[in-house]
Formats: structure tokens, sequence, C-alpha cells
């Protein structure tokens, strides 16, 4: 049986989500990086309760959390001796909703789109850190953020029901705060949830096969520039709680904020030298991980660009179809 492999976003940049940024790595060198995390910060969203009808009702105890990880080697077939520096956003949902490590089953009349924007402002990181959550972002910011999340829902795209997409830009209102920033979208449904490798993504707050990830680029070992390239961002998770796309009560849907960092302005790196750590060889691959949602206005960044829907996971087909078995959507235009 081939050996598990995860997808990671390499490193950060405005075209993040594009599929040259995409690595599959080795998953038992994933859950060795992870295994004494760095820094860990957690933070509560509003949530509702997915196992009731849509809109349901307000349930406590959602949660993201956010882990960078010790330096992760890279295989020599990749970089020669190079690692790289891991943060990770998991999910977590109130243990009313969960039952051995697998959600419940989600009500049919749901379908929820997070949307990952990252900064590299010192104010914002400084904001989150100092305990002020999403507050350093204007009233104004938040509403056209909401509305941008709502407003085109079921009518954006073929096949999600997200109205913003992947590559979208945070709104004009928003970037004195948190500067320019483009967008990553993962969405998931009743039957996402329902297949037991990929609802743990969503709902578990350990580390997955295919939970979200982003390195900090190449670097030597021990490099010290790579925790401070991890430290030095910030996640703006926005988690939209709407309807699927059968559903006949139709409102706008509920949007929750949820902002990290990692609590140090630096992060020192450990003192355990990487070099005795064995790695598994990695190959880079061509259609993005998480389902991720992309708009058209970045079409020609693309390879093309890939949907995760109503089930699907958006991954490397070689990866997943063997191992979970599901289908892979492209779709070339908004």
């Amino acid at each position: 049986m081939d050996a598990l492999t995860s997808p990671v976003y390499i490193d950060y940049n405005e075209f993040f989500i594009n599929s040259s940024n995409i690595l599959t790595v080795p998953y038992e060198n994933v859950t060795a990086a992870f295994k004494t995390p760095v820094a860990t910060h957690s933070t509560v969203i509003d949530g509702f309760d997915w196992t009731q009808a849509y809109p349901g009702s307000h349930r406590d105890g959602h949660m993201t959390y956010l882990e960078i990880s010790q330096e992760m080697p890279l295989s020599s077939s990749i970089v020669e001796n190079a690692t790289t520096v891991l943060s990770s956003l998991t999910f977590g949902i109130p243990d009313s909703m969960s039952s051995g490590g697998q959600p419940l089953p989600m009500d049919p009349s749901w379908y929820i789109c997070r949307h990952v924007f990252i900064s590299t402002k010192p104010e914002a990181k400084l904001a989150v850190d100092g305990g002020n959550k999403c507050d350093f972002l204007s009233q104004t910011c938040q509403a056209d953020l909401k509305t941008s999340l709502t407003q085109d829902w079921g009518k954006a795209a073929d096949g999600t029901m997200c109205s913003a997409l992947g590559f979208d830009a945070i709104p004009p209102s928003c970037q004195d705060s948190f500067g320019f920033a483009r967008q990553d979208v993962m969405a998931f449904d009743a039957a996402f949830l329902a297949n037991t490798t990929l609802g743990p993504v969503q709902t578990n707050k350990e580390q997955q096969q295919y939970s979200w990830r982003i390195g900090t680029g190449y670097h030597d070992p021990g490099d010290a520039r790579a925790y401070a390239l991890a430290a030095n961002r910030t996640y703006l998770v926005a988690t939209v709680w709407g309807y699927s796309q059968s559903e006949k009560h139709i409102q706008v849907p509920e949007v929750s904020f949820g902002c990290l960092s990692s609590g140090a302005s630096h992060i020192q790196p450990p003192p355990a030298s990487p070099s005795s750590t064995t790695t598994t060889t990695s190959q880079s691959t061509s259609s993005p991980p998480m389902g991720t949602m992309a708009s058209s206005s970045a079409s020609s960044m693309l390879n093309p660009a890939w949907i995760a829907t109503m089930g699907t996971m958006l991954v490397s087909a070689t990866d997943l179809l063997c191992s979970v078995g599901r289908t892979i959507i492209g779709m070339n235009s908004r």
C-alpha cells in the first residue's frame, strides 16, 4: 500500500492557492512536524447546530485552531537539504455534534463555506495577539466582507453555493487594517461530512491528512527566518453558515469571523537538530488541496481551477481517488 501523502501550500504570496505553489508531502513527515507544535492558538467562533434543519439554532463550542509546526525536512528530489515550517488551520465543533471523533450527520439543508485570508501587517498581528480578536477590523470592513460572502449565494459559480471564490480579494474597506489579501475557500455539506476521511478536516482540531496547511518556502535547516515568517502571519477565517441548493427556506446566511496569530512576535526554533530526521520522497502536484473554489478573474493562474463540492475533496486525483474514491470536478469559469 502506498504511503499517505498530504497537500500543502509551500509558501504565502498573493496568489498562494495557485497550483504551482502546492506540494504533496509524506503525511508521516507532517505528523512528525506537528507532534510538538512550537505555537498553538485558538479562537471561539459563533456557530449553529447543523444537525437540525437550516437555519438551525445557535450552538456554542465551534472553534478555529492555529498550530505552527517544527521545521519539516523536504525531499531532496524537491530541494537539497531544505526545510519548511508549516502553519495549520483546524476546526472544532461542540461535543453534542460529534461522536467517536466523527461529526454527527449534517442535515442536507446546510452548505457551509470557510474563507481564509492571510495578513502580514504587523498592526493586524499586534491587535490579534493583544486579545482584540477581529475587532481591529472596522465595522464598515466587517459589513462589506459579510456582503461579499453572501450576496451571490448560490449564484457565483456552478457547482458551489459559496458567494466568493478563491483568488477573490478582501474588500477595499478592509485593506487599511488587514492589508490586501486574496482568499482561499473551503466548502462542505452533508455528503462531505459523511466521508470518514474528510469529515474530521472541518470538525476535529487534531491534524488530519487533508487539513489546511501552508509553509514558509524553502530554508536551510535551523534557519530562524522560517519561524519568523510563520509567526508574522495573521489569519482571518470567515465561516458562512448557508443553505444548500435543495433548501427552500432561503434567507441571507449568517457569517462568523475568527482571527488568529501565533502569539509571539518571534518563535524560537526548537533545540532538536533536524539533520537526523528521516524523510520520505515528496512530489509536487498540479491540483490544489482542500475544497478550494477559484474565481475566473484569476483563471489564467490555474492549471485548471478545481472545485470541491457535494462531498468531493479538492486534491490530487492520484492521491485521493485510490484511497477514498471520489469525484473531482473541473471548473474553468465562474
